[in-house]
């Protein structure tokens, strides 16, 4: 919360002022697109100069510019301009989960309801990113094995 709090004027200033339509942040880790390299360049300099003169915080050595067709690994997810994919690790971690939990149901150790509110975050988790396709293979492929 005291992340949220402090860091709303480089949300603010970023937003209005630089006037940036793709930018995400999630604690102090924050992720922006824009057209060109140079301008990636421009922004992040204002950027650096607005934190110390205003917030007194200096960004740290992880700070990277990428070419936005490689997307960026941000909060679980893969962001690039035009989609929002969950990474590979956290896409196995779930197959590992519901394959587990699928076995649980079947020894009866657990009922589908429970594994369902199990899954609740993770399912809340995968339905802001494109994930139709993960989704059937995990959850209704077996149907229509049967």
């Amino acid at each position: 919360m005291f992340a949220n709090i402090y860091l709303n004027e480089i949300d603010q200033y970023v937003k209005h002022i630089l006037k940036i339509k793709w930018y995400f942040r999630y604690l102090d880790d924050s992720v922006l697109f824009v057209k060109t390299k140079q301008e990636a360049k421009e922004v992040l300099e204002k950027i650096k100069i607005f934190l110390k003169e205003n917030l007194q915080l200096e960004l740290n050595k992880k700070t990277q510019i990428f070419k936005n067709k490689q997307g960026v690994n941000f909060c679980g997810y893969k962001i690039n301009p035009y989609r929002l994919k969950i990474r590979d690790k956290g896409k196995r971690k779930l197959k590992k989960k519901v394959k587990v939990l699928k076995e649980k149901i079947k020894r009866e150790e657990m009922t589908s309801k429970e594994a369902q509110k199990y899954l609740a975050g993770h399912l809340g988790y995968i339905k802001i990113a494109n994930t139709y396709n993960l989704e059937n293979k995990l959850f209704y492929h077996e149907i229509y094995e049967k």
